[in-house]
């Protein structure tokens, strides 16, 4: 019984399941629905920014209109304000305050929680876990009380402290998730060596973990320089608000700067959307890199 020959033909080209009138219907409407949702987020912050080269009365006509000349007369009148300078420094020392709070005191945790089996650790873990349940402003009444009776209200240092402690359940889970991912083996080694275990969490596993650390300090720097209701609740003194606050200023009982109020706002969120555009690549990579475990 003789084989049977086989001929030698083309290999048939494998079909991707993207091309065809289907695959291209949905690459259409994948991109509709992003540009959908990149419209709905950038509007605000587009039209914030030009309504902050209005006139009152242009904004009072028709608020979807373009201006008629971009003059930056709104933006001086914002500096004429009183203290608004002095409140750009007050939100700047809070927010590096609570930064430097949160990110060291919740790394030293969420090493702890990653690498350490002690009693009640899964109450510790359910109590960071309900602590994102809860609404923060809820507590406005206990928390004023608590801080008129430490002394910590009208101070900005006394936000630090208060913004640190708002974010540790989310800066914790983060951070643990992160650490995680990083080999034990690594741990191991430097005890080895002879290292301690702080020395260990310090020197060598923040260096691996900084894409975790910075996620946190972003996170962190924007719900700090954006939070109003306790920095005008706490603070009572003019000189020590916070720039939220006094942006508040140019909205009066009968009459609103609105072309002032608009550039006051444009000023006041600029440094944060800053700050997310540089690091938003460190951002996405410590989500993704605390999902995979080794």
């Amino acid at each position: 019984m003789q084989p049977i020959p086989i001929r030698a033909g083309r290999p048939r080209p494998i079909e991707r399941p993207d091309r065809g009138p289907a695959g291209i219907a949905l690459r259409v409407l994948r991109d509709l629905i992003l540009l959908f949702f990149l419209v709905v987020n950038l509007f605000p912050l587009v039209w914030v920014m030009l309504s902050s080269f209005k006139t009152n009365r242009e904004v009072l006509d028709f608020a979807l209109s373009l201006p008629q000349s971009f003059s930056f007369r709104n933006y001086a009148r914002v500096f004429e304000e009183p203290y608004m300078l002095q409140s750009f420094l007050n939100s700047a020392l809070a927010t590096a305050g609570s930064v430097l709070i949160n990110a060291s005191a919740c790394y030293l945790a969420a090493y702890a929680i990653s690498r350490y089996r002690f009693r009640f650790l899964k109450v510790l873990l359910a109590l960071l876990s309900f602590g994102l349940l809860i609404p923060i402003n809820s507590a406005l009444l206990p928390i004023k009380l608590i801080m008129d009776r430490l002394h910590m209200s009208n101070a900005v240092w006394g936000l630090a402290v208060l913004y640190a402690a708002f974010q540790v359940p989310i800066s914790v889970m983060v951070l643990n998730g992160h650490i995680s991912g990083i080999p034990r083996s690594i741990d191991e080694a430097a005890a080895i060596d002879g290292a301690s275990p702080l020395r260990t969490a310090l020197a060598i596993i923040a260096p691996i973990a900084k894409p975790g650390l910075v996620t946190v300090i972003i996170l962190q720097a924007v719900a700090s320089w954006n939070e109003f209701l306790f920095a005008m609740t706490l603070i009572s003194d003019q000189s020590k608000k916070t720039v939220q606050v006094i942006t508040r200023n140019f909205l009066g009982l009968f009459q609103t700067n609105y072309g002032a109020l608009f550039a006051a706002v444009m000023l006041a969120i600029i440094p944060m959307v800053v700050v997310f555009m540089v690091f938003q690549n460190k951002v996405i990579e410590a989500f993704t890199s605390g999902s995979v475990k080794q």
